[in-house]
């Protein structure tokens, strides 16, 4: 029988094309104790998600090359299990925003925002289940 241990340590897929703001929030994410794993467009953090990984969290840009943060929270919206979705804009309309919930992001963050309030928000929802349960891994 295999091992079942609490994560200490949730793991964020993190997607953004601006190199700035992703070296920025992994620098961040990284001293606060997450691991994690970087994106620079749409299309990488689709083929991340395709290979099945285990993330505790997806933090991503809305509007990036290839496919937008918006067409792979689409795609990931009819998955039964999958982890919480962040997403960030700096082009932040109330018509964006609803579509983002619609297709089941937690929030939509606009750019720029506080570094300690997201990091306030990771935390919060890396840790949240369905069922209330902790993350937990094999």
């Amino acid at each position: 029988m295999a091992a079942v241990r609490l994560d200490t340590h949730p793991h964020i897929l993190l997607a953004d094309d601006d190199d700035a703001l992703r070296e920025l929030l992994d620098f961040t994410l990284t001293r606060a104790g997450y691991l994690v794993t970087c994106c620079t467009n749409g299309r990488d953090l689709a083929d991340r998600l395709e290979e099945g990984d285990p993330f505790d969290l997806i933090i991503s840009d809305l509007r990036m090359p290839a496919l937008t943060g918006l067409d792979v929270l689409e795609r990931q919206a009819d998955k039964s299990r999958r982890a919480p979705f962040i997403c960030m804009t700096a082009f932040g309309d109330q018509q964006t925003h609803d579509r983002a919930r619609r297709f089941g992001a937690v929030t939509t963050l606009d750019k720029p925002f506080d570094l300690d309030e997201m990091v306030e928000l990771v935390h919060a929802t890396s840790l949240r289940r369905p069922d209330g349960a902790a993350a937990l891994r094999n």
